[in-house]
């Protein structure tokens, strides 16, 4: 990729000149002579030198989308050509949120293991706060979670699969077991969330709050399965997709869906452009289907 363009990126993400420069390898003078050379060429002044760092002028911002497609555009050059060369992935890196993780990913991998033994699998279980940044920067090559519009940028494409619909997991035995689902019987139990699953919080925190019932969050996990044991052991509820009811029930819990659902939202797969072809990412995407319909049935 062109240095000056590296070098302004750098200088974007780390908002100084001497970080920018430890970053990519270059002494701070050699770095200022790329990003005055660029500004030349462009015949705008590209940053606003500020005491906290530099910032972005108006024309910075305009070439920073242009700079993004170009870093973008050579990453998809690079991934493609080494597929090319050597016929597909050495290691295929899959980021999945809970209800991916849990019940669709195992079924796709146990027959990708088997029909690419030349590729390793990594599997980055988290949502998708943590997943789409690394996906966006090439450290992930598919995401299997929630569609967002705002996680589908230049260069990454998105297949909806599924919607999930929330629920509520408790003991089989807890007093709300049987007993219908209104959120002001919820609200007298402590929550387990998800960590940085900020939707989930928030329509739970927007139903509850149009009741005037108020909520206590017990526990904030990344672990699901710590989370489920939490559930196990106490009266604490916890949210998750319904559709993982088959997996909660294996734990000796049940999901139970509210007397007004808690928030519906797409689910499938994301991708950069540059790897739908690869064999392994269109069989991934062929499993998880496969996967998605046999529990529909």
């Amino acid at each position: 990729m062109d240095r000056k363009v590296r070098a302004f990126l750098a200088i974007v993400e780390e908002g100084t000149l001497t970080a920018a420069a430890n970053r990519i390898g270059l002494a701070q003078p050699s770095l200022t002579k790329f990003l005055q050379r660029l500004e030349t060429e462009m015949g705008a002044r590209l940053f606003e030198r500020k005491i906290r760092g530099m910032e972005l002028t108006s024309f910075g911002k305009a070439f920073l989308v242009h700079a993004r497609r170009i870093e973008a555009e050579y990453k998809f050059a690079t991934e493609e050509i080494a597929a090319m060369q050597y016929g597909g992935l050495p290691v295929l890196r899959i980021g999945a949120g809970a209800l991916f993780h849990m019940l669709h990913v195992p079924y796709a991998l146990t027959q990708l293991v088997r029909e690419f033994p030349g590729t390793r699998i990594d599997v980055v279980a988290n949502v998708n706060k943590t997943t789409v940044p690394m996906l966006q920067r090439g450290e992930l090559d598919v995401v299997c979670g929630e569609i967002e519009p705002s996680a589908v940028s230049y260069g990454i494409e998105s297949e909806v699969l599924l919607t999930a619909d929330l629920g509520v997991i408790m003991r089989a035995n807890h007093p709300q077991a049987e007993t219908p689902m209104m959120f002001e019987a919820l609200s007298a139990y402590p929550f387990i969330v998800f960590q940085h699953d900020e939707p989930a919080q928030a329509e739970l925190s927007r139903l509850l709050g149009a009741r005037r019932l108020n909520y206590r969050i017990a526990v904030s996990t990344s672990s699901f399965a710590t989370g489920l044991r939490l559930v196990r052991a106490t009266d604490y509820l916890m949210i998750a997709p319904m559709q993982l009811k088959s997996v909660i029930a294996e734990t000796g819990l049940i999901v139970r869906a509210p007397e007004e659902p808690i928030r519906s939202f797409r689910s499938g797969i994301m991708m950069r452009t540059s790897s739908r072809a690869i064999p392994i990412v269109t069989r991934l995407t062929e499993l998880l289907k496969q996967s998605i319909a046999a529990v529909a049935v």
